[in-house]
Parts: structure tokens; sequence; C-alpha cells
């Protein structure tokens, strides 16, 4: 077997112990640092971490730490070839040539993996480009073994060199069995040039090999495992700190973090859009500085004095030099390590103020133009109540004189045009009536009256009333009233007559052909009182759902068109409704469209006729109301 003639036959194990431990030191160094920072990121991360593939090396999650390493595992290669390559020149007449160059060998395979390292390229090309680094390591130590004719001590280096790339390197215990494969390949070569047999290799060296490359890959393996743990906590810790300074910075709220004595310890990016102010020009300040004179002592107390909690609202300086008002609400978390300060939670509240006090103006003015519109509703009324009780005297003297022209021999044409005329002072009259009516609920000084009433004499009243009118429509006019209403009951006859008579005139008016009924029945009774159902039935054209809300106002019929079949104020159903609700009452409507309609009111009569007193329409809606 050929052999170098210069080389000796054996070299110091102490030297190769020595850059043995030299590399051991700054592998074990490197990776204490990586594993003592991982444990630290693992601890400090709170959130669950989302898990990437497991299947995927530790490298492909953190370019960073993956170079990091490979450069901490480059040194050390670096600085142990560098002492073997002293100890060689040490050797007898300088050591061989071949050896010299087996050492620049493996510093050109350093430097290249440094600029492949430096270059950053994706983890998978990195890690295959390590891989053969560490085995053209392994191969040159094992020539530089067989150079020295020493392949039993370098045994030692090789396993230094596991351990290092298990500790530093960024794979896990796959790439590591691959380096070890050609680790044992090459120094099995070595061995059998060196000493041209395996005959000598002893059982406990061998086993003493394996339980190192074993532990050395179950070292990576470990270190693989911490360094998916720590990738995925920093993940998580990253997206964390980005997902709250995303809501720290586009917040409406602004956050101020100031120590005991009022220094700004912090501020939120938010301020520059609030205030004007870069947070950087506020940190160390004083935050009394920039509130306003008048609220200094308030802020003062509420936050640099609060225990827990404690809000309030007060005025800040811009940068331009106006004030806006904010709302804030301060904590106390000076006892809190990762504080140690009085947390201000605030926000410019400037808009809502403002709009407050819009708000409020528009309210006053709302009050004052309500009181002005009943002022001049109540001088309407009380002006319509005068001038309709002037204007009908002069119609009843209207009226008598006409029927007493009427009384007298007259020309057919004279009779028939005072016939006229007495028809419209008539129909004049029950409108003026009308309009004094309204005014007067109006103006609060209609009056209720309970006197005897007698429902059955009521009603045929109105019949007898009302009979010719639908008589000359051709329609029948009916009453159904029960029996034991025709005794005597306390209630404002007048009143319900006026009522009923309006509800009966209007189905007369609406209605061409059928009839129109009356109907007056018990639904309840009590001792001392009777509620009685009050109802008009006609078969007339009905009204719309959409307008049977609108026949109850003043002014208004279901027909509203200039050119509507039937005449009228469309002040009847008003007034009704009034005089039913002064009564305890309420009108009810229920139609449909060409069938007829019914209106009903329901009223709370007293048994007998008790003594007669009037209740006002002022004093009934005080009750009301109370």
């Amino acid at each position: 077997m050929w052999r170098p003639p210069d080389a000796p036959r054996s070299t110091p194990a102490r030297a190769l112990l020595f850059a043995a431990a030299v590399e051991w030191g700054l592998a074990a160094r490197a990776a204490g640092r990586d594993l003592s920072d991982e444990k630290m990121t693992i601890a400090a991360a709170k959130t669950p971490p989302v898990r990437t593939e497991r299947g995927a090396p530790a490298d492909d999650r953190n370019f960073d730490h993956l170079h990091a390493r490979g450069r901490a595992g480059l040194w050390a290669f670096f600085v142990a070839v560098t002492v073997l390559t002293i100890q060689d020149f040490r050797l007898p007449n300088g050591g061989p040539v071949s050896l010299h160059l087996v050492r620049l060998v493996e510093f050109l395979l350093i430097g290249a993996g440094a600029e492949v390292n430096r270059r950053r390229p994706p983890p998978r090309p990195a890690i295959a480009v390590g891989v053969a680094l560490v085995s053209g390591i392994y191969v040159t130590s094992a020539i530089s073994g067989y150079l020295r004719n020493d392949a039993q001590t370098q045994l030692v280096t090789d396993l230094a060199i596991a351990f290092a790339t298990a500790t530093t390197m960024p794979w896990g215990p796959w790439w590591q069995l691959i380096t070890l494969l050609a680790a044992g390949l090459s120094a099995a070569v070595a061995w059998l040039l060196v000493y041209g047999t395996f005959g000598n290799v002893s059982v406990h060296l061998l086993t003493g090999i394996a339980i190192a490359y074993l532990v050395s890959i179950y070292i990576a393996y470990q270190l693989q495992h911490y360094r998916a743990e720590r990738d995925d906590a920093e993940g998580a810790l990253r997206a964390s700190e980005e997902r709250f300074r995303a809501l720290i910075e586009r917040g409406s709220d602004t956050i101020t973090i100031v120590d005991a004595v009022g220094g700004i310890l912090y501020e939120s990016p938010s301020i520059e859009r609030v205030l004007g102010y870069r947070p950087e020009e506020l940190i160390g300040r004083p935050v009394l500085d920039y509130i306003h004179p008048d609220d200094v002592a308030r802020v003062r107390s509420l936050v640099l004095g609060a225990r827990e909690t404690a809000s309030m609202e007060c005025r800040s300086r811009r940068k331009d030099g106006t004030w806006c008002d904010i709302e804030a609400v301060a904590r106390n978390l000076l006892d809190y390590p990762a504080v140690r300060g009085i947390v201000i939670n605030w926000r410019d509240v400037g808009e809502r103020k403002r709009a407050e006090h819009e708000r409020a103006v528009y309210m006053r003015d709302l009050a004052e133009a309500r009181d002005t519109a009943l002022a001049a509703t109540r001088a309407k009324s009380d002006f319509l109540a005068n001038t309709s009780h002037e204007i009908r005297s002069p119609m009843h003297v209207f009226i008598g004189m006409t029927d007493m022209a009427l009384d007298t021999n007259l020309e057919p044409e004279a009779r028939e045009y005072l016939g006229r005329a007495r028809s419209a002072a008539v129909a004049l009259l029950a409108i003026i009536n009308d309009i004094l009516d309204l005014s007067k609920i109006e103006a609060g000084k209609l009056e209720i009256e309970r006197g005897p009433l007698d429902v059955g004499a009521t009603i045929r009243e109105i019949v007898h009333l009302l009979e010719p009118s639908a008589a000359a429509k051709g329609l029948a006019l009916a009453c159904r009233v029960d029996a034991g209403l025709h005794r005597e009951l306390a209630g404002d006859a007048g009143r319900l007559r006026q009522v009923l008579t309006n509800l009966v005139g209007n189905a007369i008016k609406f209605t061409e052909r059928g009839q129109v009924a009356i109907e007056a029945r018990a639904v309840r009774e009590t001792p001392s009182h009777v509620a009685v159902l009050f109802a008009v039935h006609d078969t007339g054209i009905g009204i719309a759902p959409e307008r049977q809300t609108a026949v109850f106002e003043s002014f208004t019929q279901a027909d509203g068109s200039t050119t509507r079949k039937y005449g009228g104020t469309g002040l009847g159903l008003t007034i009704s409704r009034r005089l039913v609700e002064l009564m305890g009452g309420e009108l009810r409507l229920e139609s449909t469209v060409g069938r007829g309609s019914t209106l009903s009111f329901t009223l709370d009569l007293t048994r007998g006729s008790g003594a007669k007193d009037a209740v006002s329409v002022a004093a009934r809606s005080a009750a009301s109301a109370a």
C-alpha cells in the first residue's frame, strides 16, 4: 500500500483532541445560545401557534435563524481546521505538502459554504450545500488521517464534527444521518488504506462511535423539534404583535402611558391624526402641559391620583394651538411590571359635542315653535268660538224671519226663492255650529254634562228627525235598542244625540241603496254602571283602508278630490270622535269598499240620573295624563 515517504507513522493524539475540543466548544457555545433563545421565545409566546406541516424542515420557517446557524457552524469548522493546520506544521519537516493541500481544500470548502450562506439561498438549497460541505469535510478529514498515517485518532475529529453539525447546522436527523454515512464510509476507507485490514478494529471502538453517532442524530432531532416550536412561537408572537400594532395604530382611540408624576412614556401613532404631534415629540414631556389650564387640577386629581380607573372629559391642545374636547379613561397599572404606568385611552369628542349642542338648539327652537303654534291655535280657537257665536245669532234671526215670510201669502216663485234661502241658511248654521264646537274643543272650553239619559228615547228622536232624509233617497232607517236601556241612565244626552245624528247623517249621505241601522246594546253591567255599545251600520260606498285614519282629521273626507260627489266640510267625524273621547269612549271604524261601513263606540254610563255636574275638557285631559 502506497504512503508518502515523509509521512510519519503517528501524530500526537493530544493535538487532535485539542482541535476537537476547540471545535466542540465553539459548536456547543453557539448551540447553547441558539437553544436558550429558542426556549425564551417559546416561553414568551402566549398565543397558540399556527402549526405548519411537520414534514418540512424547521428551516423553512425562518430564514434568519437558518443562515445564523449555518454561519455558526462554518465558524466552528474554520477555527477547528485552523488549529489542525497549525498542528500539521508542527509535524516533522513541517508535514507533507499533500496534507497542506488537503487543509487548503477544507478552507476552500468552508469559504464556498460561507459565500453560499451570504447569498441567503432558499432553505432546501442551503441545506443541500451544508450537507455537501460537511460530507466534504469528512472526506478531507479521512484523507488527512491517511496522509498522517493515523486513521485511529482521526476518528476523534470526526466525532467532534458530528456533534458540531448536530448542534449548529440547520437540519434535522435525516440530514445528519446522511452526513454520518459519508463520515463512516470515508473513515472506513481511510482505515483500510492505512492498516490494510479491519481485523484490528476494537469492538469497544465501534460501539463508542456508533453510540456517539446515534447521540448526535438524537441531538439533531431534539434541536429540530425545539427550533420548530420556537419558529411557531415566533410566528404566533409576530402575528400577535402585528395584530395589536394594527389595532393601536388604526383604532379610533389614542393610547397614552404616563408615569406616576405625569411624564409621557408612550403615545400611540394615532395622536398625530388627532392632535398633530408625532409620538416622539411628546415622549418625556409632562402630559399636563397639553391640558387646558382650567382642567389641569381636575385631570391631576382624577388621573394621577386614580387608584384604579377614572373617566373624565377635558380639553387638550393641538399642535396648531387650538383646543379639542376629549373623553378619557385612565387605568393605574403602575404595579404591573410589563407596563409600570398609567394607561389613558382617550378620543376626540368634539364632533359629538357639536352635534349635541346643535341638537339642543334644535330642540329648543322646536319647543319654541311648538309653543308658538299652540298659542296661535288657542288664539284661532278663541277667535272662532267668539266669531261663530256672534254669527249664529243673526243666522237664527234670518231663519226665523224667513219662516215668518213663508207663512204669508206669497207668489209660488217668491216662495221657492225663500225656501232655497232658508235651506242655505240652515246649512250655513250647521257649519257654524260645527266650527263653534270644534273651536271650543281645541280651546278646552267644551263641557260634558251628566244628567238623565234615556238611550231608547234619544235614538227614536234621531230616527224621527232623519227618517225623511233617508226616505227621500229610498233608504230604510232601522234601530235596534236593548229593552233594558229604556230605563233612565246618567250621561250627556245632548252630546250623545249630536254624535249619533252626525254618524247617521253621514251614513245616509254616503249610502245610495240599502239601509242605515242604529244599534244600542249593553255589553257589560255592574250594579252601578252599564257599558253601552252604540253602532251605526250602512250599506254605502265604504272607505278604502288607506283613508280610514284620515277621515277623522279636520276638514278631510274619504273623497278628497275637487270633483267629489258628496259635499260637506269634513268636520262631522272629527267632532264626533272628539266628543266620544270626552265622554270616555273611542270611535272605531270598520269599512269595506262597496259594501258599507260601521262606526261604533262604547260609553260607560252610570245607573240613575245622579247629580248634574260638568267636567271641562282641560280637567279631563289632566286626569287622563295622570
